[in-house]
C-alpha cells in the first residue's frame, strides 16, 4: 500500500487523454469501415460464376442468330405493308424499323416486365397479352414473307416460326440471368448496408462496448506508466491487485465532487428550523418566542 501511496497521480488533463486513447483503442477493436468491395460475393451462386458467364454468352450469340433473319422479315413486311398506303421512303424506313422493335424488342422487355414489374393481376394480364402480341406480329411476319411459294416445304415453316420462338425463349433465359444478377447484387448491398449500420452503431459510442472498462482500465495504466517513468522499480514490483487499486483511484478522481450538491439541498431543505434560529439570532423575528423547558 505504501508503494501505491508514493504513485504520482495522473492530472485531470492525462486522464481525459486516457479517456480518448481507450475510445480509439475500442474503434480499432471494432475494425475498420466496412467498404462494398468486401460484400462483392457475399450471396452465393448455385453455379460458378464461370457457368453462368458462358451460358450468357452463348444465349446472346444464339439470340443474334434467330434474331437477324426475322428481323429482316419483319422490317420488309412492314415497311412494304406501310408503303402501299403512304409513299414515302423516309416513313417506310421508319416504320420498318419500328415493327422490328414493336415484335421482336417488344418480347424481351415485356418478358423483363413481367418478372420485375408483374405485381398486380390485372398488370400481369396486360403484360402478358403484349408479349403475345409482340410474338404474333413476329411469326405472321415471318410467315407471310417466307412461305409464298414454299407452303409445302416443312424447313419453310420451321424457318419461318422457329426464330421469333428462338428469339422468345432466348430473352427468358436472359431474363433470368439479368435478375439473378440484379438479385444478387441487391443482397450484397444489403449485406454491405447492414454491416455499414453495426459498424456506425458500434464506433458511435464507444464506451457502451461489452470490454469498455477492460480497455479503460488499460489506457489508465498505460498513462500513469507515463507519469511515473522515473519509478521503474516501484512499477516492476506492483501487482495486478495494486493496478486494480490504483486504476480505479484514477476512474473514481474525476468524481471527487459528487455528494456535495446533495449535501447543499440537505441543508436548505432545513429551512424552517434554519429560518427560526437565524432569525432569532440576527433579531429579525417579532415573533413571541417559545421556551422549552426541560422534562
Amino acid at each position: 500500500m505504501i508503494m501505491i501511496e508514493n504513485l504520482r497521480p495522473l492530472t485531470q488533463e492525462q486522464r481525459r487523454n486516457a479517456r480518448r486513447d481507450a475510445r480509439e483503442a475500442v474503434i480499432r477493436a471494432i475494425g475498420p469501415r466496412p467498404t462494398r468491395e468486401y460484400f462483392n460475393h457475399s450471396s452465393i451462386s448455385k453455379y460458378p460464376p464461370s457457368v453462368t458467364r458462358l451460358i450468357f454468352v452463348w444465349c446472346l450469340v444464339l439470340l443474334l442468330a434467330a434474331f437477324t433473319p426475322s428481323a429482316i422479315r419483319l422490317y420488309v413486311i412492314g415497311s412494304q405493308t406501310f408503303g402501299q398506303a403512304v409513299s414515302s421512303d423516309v416513313a417506310m424506313t421508319a416504320v420498318g424499323l419500328a415493327t422490328v422493335l414493336s415484335a421482336e424488342i417488344g418480347q424481351i422487355v415485356f418478358s423483363l416486365a413481367l418478372a420485375t414489374l408483374g405485381t398486380s393481376k390485372s398488370a400481369r394480364r396486360l403484360l402478358i397479352v403484349s408479349m403475345m402480341l409482340a410474338t404474333i406480329i413476329s411469326l405472321v411476319g415471318n410467315v407471310q414473307l417466307a412461305l409464298p411459294g414454299h407452303e409445302n416445304s416443312p424447313f419453310a415453316w420451321f424457318e419461318a416460326i422457329a426464330p421469333p420462338i428462338i428469339v422468345l425463349a432466348t430473352a427468358y433465359v436472359i431474363k433470368e440471368k439479368i435478375l439473378e444478377t440484379i438479385e444478387g447484387r441487391h443482397a450484397n448491398e444489403r449485406a454491405y448496408q447492414a454491416a455499414l449500420d453495426d459498424w456506425k452503431t458500434a464506433t458511435s459510442n464507444p464506451e457502451s462496448h461489452l470490454a469498455w472498462s477492460q480497455f479503460h482500465a488499460n489506457a489508465l495504466q498505460d498513462a500513469l506508466r507515463k507519469a511515473n517513468a522515473r519509478r521503474k522499480e516501484m512499477l516492476y514490483q506492483l501487482t495486478i491487485e495494486d493496478w486494480r487499486i490504483v486504476v480505479s483511484r484514477e476512474m473514481r478522481a474525476d468524481r471527487w465532487y459528487q455528494g456535495t450538491e446533495q449535501d447543499e439541498v440537505s441543508v436548505f431543505s432545513l429551512s424552517p428550523a434554519i429560518e427560526s434560529i437565524t432569525a432569532g439570532k440576527n433579531g429579525n423575528d417579532h415573533r413571541p418566542k417559545v421556551s422549552v423547558s426541560a422534562v
